[in-house]
């Protein structure tokens, strides 16, 4: 069977991507995935949203905003672009938030329309500052790299430092300089405001199914951030060998997606 191809949808701040399942698993909630820092919609499309609509859910994409020049979009923003794609999908969703998309679901997890958290290697609810001020004492090149992501695209310089940490070795250098090309023009406003501690509300307060993912090796989000994080929503939580902060381009994205789609299915019975 062909894995489902991504199509477009519109809605009133933007456009989603959209996989629609095969076959459709009873009860299985739509799956709305929200891209990390200067990412888009894209990271989802070289297979793992696809994996997922192959497990039975109908699966969409946010392209968040970034705002305009003298004007750049902040998590409010963001939040917003979110409640809008919920608003188009009709359905209650799980959120599937990676990195700085990661904190934006877990900011919304009070909303009605909202199922449930998937998070990866999200930024934790004590925001990144801490983790920021370690990585600029560990690695420099990468702090400064990072610091860098609201420009349009990485020089090769920083290209270089992010190669290495948002993929594993096992990722072809070809691969990972395209994935990298498409990276940067992030919102500064967005980026200075993950720094600060979130008043996010903890998933078991809520009721609602919330599982956290990691790469035990990233220097982005540290495998301790993303324990903490996992303690503050009680979720249970998995650390991952081998690959990077990019984990559904890097080795592995399969399993990970067919551990999600394991997750769901007990969480959403």
């Amino acid at each position: 069977m062909r894995p489902p191809e991504a199509h477009r949808l519109v809605h009133h701040r933007g456009t989603l991507l959209a996989w629609d399942p095969p076959a459709a698993r009873p009860g299985a909630p739509a799956l709305l995935l929200l891209h990390g820092a200067a990412c888009g919609a894209w990271v989802w499309d070289e297979g793992f949203g696809a994996r997922l609509a192959a497990g039975g859910h109908a699966v969409f994409a946010v392209e968040f905003g970034r705002g305009r020049a003298g004007a750049p979009a902040g998590l409010a923003d963001f939040a917003e672009d979110v409640r809008s794609a919920l608003g188009a999908i009709r359905r209650p969703a799980v959120l599937v938030g990676h990195s700085l998309g990661g904190l934006v679901a877990q900011r919304l997890l009070p909303e009605a329309g909202v199922a449930g958290t998937i998070l990866l290697a999200p930024v934790p609810p004590e925001g990144m500052a801490w983790c920021n001020w370690r990585l600029a004492m560990a690695d420099p090149p990468l702090w400064r790299a990072v610091a860098r992501l609201s420009e349009p695209r990485p020089g090769p310089s920083d290209a270089a430092a992010l190669r290495r940490a948002l993929f594993s070795a096992a990722v072809p250098e070809a691969a990972a300089l395209r994935h990298l090309r498409r990276m940067g023009g992030e919102s500064r406003v967005a980026l200075l405001e993950a720094q600060a501690p979130q008043a996010v509300a903890p998933a078991w307060g809520l009721g609602r199914p919330c599982v956290v993912h990691g790469a035990r090796r990233d220097p982005l989000v540290p495998a301790d951030a993303v324990v903490r994080t996992a303690a503050w929503h009680a979720a249970p939580f998995a650390l991952t060998d081998g690959t990077g902060h990019l984990m559904m381009l890097d080795q592995g994205w399969d399993a990970l997606a067919d551990r999600l789609l394991a997750w769901l299915e007990e969480a959403f019975r």
